[in-house]
């Protein structure tokens, strides 16, 4: 998803558009707390420069999942 923030301007190569992506939609691939072999884990999302790719944000979806 394209994203037109008002606030972004990337700081590698001056773009003013972003896309945020999601992670973790299976149980391999969610963030998890560390050490817990029981904890079913969140998804991450990840903001990123529309032009040249540089991720300026990470999310947890879920913290309390965690």
């Amino acid at each position: 998803m394209t994203q037109i923030d008002e606030n972004f301007k990337c700081e590698k190569c001056g773009h003013t558009k972003s896309k945020t992506g999601k992670i973790g939609t299976t149980g391999y691939d969610k963030v998890k707390k560390i050490g817990s072999i029981m904890s079913l884990g969140t998804g991450m999302f990840i903001s990123c420069c529309a032009s040249c790719g540089d991720v300026y944000s990470l999310k947890i979806e879920n913290p309390d999942k965690l």
